[in-house]
């Protein structure tokens, strides 16, 4: 009768670990971190950003005219130079 394996404990893997070259471990870590990325985008849901965002400015801020000022700030200071 085969005996079912015995769960791996953290410090198992730790001793097996010990035993392998340091490149060795390098692939086992290549490949733990590639499982956990998977892993992690799978359960990963996009959040919101309206519901994230939606309390951190006034009511009346107007977002087109700042994006506007912002674009065309260089503009001015372009001017300051010529003057």
């Amino acid at each position: 009768m085969i005996e079912p394996a015995k769960p791996l404990a953290v410090e198992d893997v730790e001793l097996a670990l010990d035993q392998l070259k340091p490149f060795e471990q390098w692939r086992i870590l290549e490949r733990l971190l590639f499982l956990l990325k998977q892993n992690d985008s799978r359960q990963r849901k996009p959040q919101d950003l309206y519901g994230i965002w939606k309390d951190a400015f006034p009511e009346d801020f107007d977002i087109d005219k700042e994006l506007y000022e912002i674009r065309h700030a260089w503009e001015e200071e372009w001017s300051d130079l010529d003057g």
